[in-house]
């Protein structure tokens, strides 16, 4: 229970609270410097009314590293919509919450952590901050689609079977792309095997808030889900939260999460964060309508979010030019590659937003026709084995590094995530051992144009130096 504030007694508990200090407030004699009255032109026009809620912990604002009032309460209704034990708000990006999660949920160095599909770099630092033991398993490269296949319950099983003893199974879903997993049978099997289930759900904040949207992951038994509201409710850049489902994790998740967190946390990002709780209740209406909007426009598939849309190219040209057609017309992608191209659409566009969309892409679709689906990726091979460092991600951080030429890299392990675009998706994890066919694809890859993170425009990657 909240000091100073029933739980219920208000919708929007901290945007409340910094209101009722704005009125108040004559004069500012605390930080921030900008005292609430003066940023230079042209950026006080732009933030308007805003600047006098960018606030500090004053008296009756709550504080963030020890929240017992609005802050305390907002969290309570945000936990109380997705039904968990605990929700903790960030200003850190689902990236400090993933990290925390990793954290938390290896109890002690060494833990394994079974990493079940395609996943974001953060996973690798909480990797690092947990020094943790990684076991990682590819699911298939799906050509049709352009993207990795979700996991299967049955792919689980036959890991867990294989590798045993595993702390922690961690999941991404929705993929970038917007494929959702079976999570429910996921967290059974992993449930049935003594192993934490934590899912990386940034791009599903939404689910749930229509029969249309896939439910979300604590609805389906996940022990910890980490979401970013920023990227598909109506909320500001780099605010997230994550929910916790087992009380015995929570403490131990929010201290985790509060050590990668500044003492000076943006009250602007908390109002967004505490709007968009607010949202998950007032925005149904606004949710079905959007989707009845889009409806119109395509259908929706089972298993993927109908509030992105991939389409797959298999051809830089072509997303390129997709995306060229679309910027001409004031109108600009998520991302696109030599993949595809990912757009994504919000709550609240109109309809003449998505006739805009949807004429520009029909159009491109006559002209461009359909992807070749049958021409094979070199760089799917790159993911048909699974990781096997020979180095914890920690281990990899205290050794010195040296930087080599790619195709000289074989036998040497990597000190850095290497991940080719496409996919996005590291091929090589750091402490992982360069094969010499890896190191031959690699360099194919970049000398033939593409995007390949960890790779220095010499050609060379980081090695440990050990």
């Amino acid at each position: 229970m909240t000091r100073g504030m029933e739980p219920g007694a208000a919708e929007t508990p901290i945007l409340d609270r910094l209101m009722h200090h704005a009125r108040r407030e004559r004069a500012s004699f605390h930080v921030p410097g900008h005292h609430g009255r003066y940023l230079p032109q042209p950026l006080s026009a732009w933030l308007g009314q805003a600047i006098k809620l960018d606030l500090t912990e004053l008296p009756g604002l709550d504080n963030f590293h020890a929240a017992s009032d609005c802050i305390a309460a907002s969290e309570e209704l945000c936990a109380r919509h997705y039904g968990a034990y605990r929700t903790y708000y960030s200003v850190n990006g689902a990236t400090a919450c993933v990290m925390a999660a990793l954290k938390a949920a290896c109890s002690a160095p060494g833990c394994r952590v079974l990493i079940l599909g395609p996943c974001h770099l953060s996973v690798w630092r909480g990797l690092v901050y947990a020094d943790a033991s990684p076991v990682f398993v590819p699911t298939r490269w799906n050509a049709a689609r352009q993207a990795f296949d979700p996991p299967s319950p049955s792919l689980l099983e036959q890991s867990l079977r294989q590798w045993g003893d595993v702390r922690v199974v961690f999941l991404t879903s929705p993929t970038y792309p917007g494929l959702v997993a079976d999570v429910a049978g996921l967290a059974d099997v992993a449930h049935r095997h003594g192993a934490l289930l934590v899912v990386d759900e940034a791009h599903g904040a939404h689910f749930g808030l229509d029969p249309r949207l896939p439910l979300h992951s604590v609805a389906q038994g996940a022990d910890v889900v980490v979401q970013s509201p920023h990227k598909t409710l109506p909320c500001l850049t780099q605010a997230a939260w994550v929910h916790v489902s087992r009380p015995d994790l929570a403490g131990a998740l929010h201290e985790a999460l509060l050590f990668l967190h500044t003492t000076s946390p943006s009250y602007l990002l908390l109002a967004a964060l505490d709007a968009a709780q607010a949202f998950l209740r007032s925005g149904r209406d606004l949710v079905r309508r959007t989707l009845d909007d889009l409806a119109a426009y395509r259908a929706f598939e089972a298993h993927t979010d109908p509030m992105r849309l991939w389409i797959p190219t298999g051809s830089k040209a072509r997303s390129g030019h997709l995306a060229k057609r679309l910027e001409d017309e004031g109108l600009f992608l998520e991302y696109w590659d030599a993949s595809g191209a990912l757009a994504l659409f919000g709550f609240g566009q109109t309809a003449r937003d998505f006739s805009r969309f949807f004429s520009v892409y029909e159009a491109w679709r006559a002209e461009a026709g359909e992807m070749d689906a049958a021409r094979p990726w070199e760089g799917a091979l790159l993911y048909e084995s699974p990781a096997q460092p020979a180095l914890r991600p920690r281990d990899t951080q205290r050794l010195p590094g040296r930087r080599v030429p790619l195709r000289e890299a074989a036998g040497c392990v990597a000190r850095q995530p290497i991940a080719p675009y496409p996919p996005g998706v590291p091929a090589v994890w750091p402490g992982q051992v360069v094969s010499e066919w890896q190191a031959e694809v690699l360099a194919r890859l970049w000398q033939d144009g593409h995007d390949v993170v960890g790779v220095g425009a010499d050609g060379t990657i980081e090695v440990c130096d050990a």
